[in-house]
């Protein structure tokens, strides 16, 4: 997610923080392994940032792509889906912990395309309705 805002981040109105270095801050504050037990805000205030952006990303296989060459084949592409994935992005407010925008997205991944092809489809479904965008 990182590396796919950071291409796009001449575009946008805000910074995005260096992984390393969240990550080099979340274990100074000894919250790696914590990080259900923690409110956005008091993430926030680790970080040293104004907002958080977190997301889950979800994939389900549902026939193998041999399964799925062969129903392409005998019914001419009709079915021909392998699996599937969702993408949740939330931004919450530093100070509040108030959520500012959700972003969800539901794919199917057919018998033609990779899961890396999917992740990218869905990435730029959220560049571009990304909020801060100048």
């Amino acid at each position: 997610m990182y590396t796919f805002l950071l291409r796009k981040s001449n575009g946008y109105s805000v910074e995005f923080q260096d992984v390393d270095k969240t990550n080099i801050l979340l274990k100074k504050a000894g919250l790696v392994d914590k990080l259900d037990e923690v409110t956005k805000d008091e993430l926030a205030k680790a970080l040293g940032v104004d907002a958080i952006i977190s997301g889950k990303f979800e994939t389900e296989q549902t026939r193998s792509e041999a399964g799925a060459i062969v129903t392409t084949v005998l019914f001419g592409g009709l079915g021909s889906k392998t699996g599937s994935g969702s993408l949740t992005m939330v931004i919450n407010d530093g100070e509040t912990g108030d959520m500012l925008w959700r972003f969800f997205k539901a794919m199917n991944d057919g018998v033609f395309t990779s899961s890396d092809e999917l992740i990218d489809r869905m990435m730029r479904k959220v560049s571009r309705n990304f909020p801060y965008s100048k």
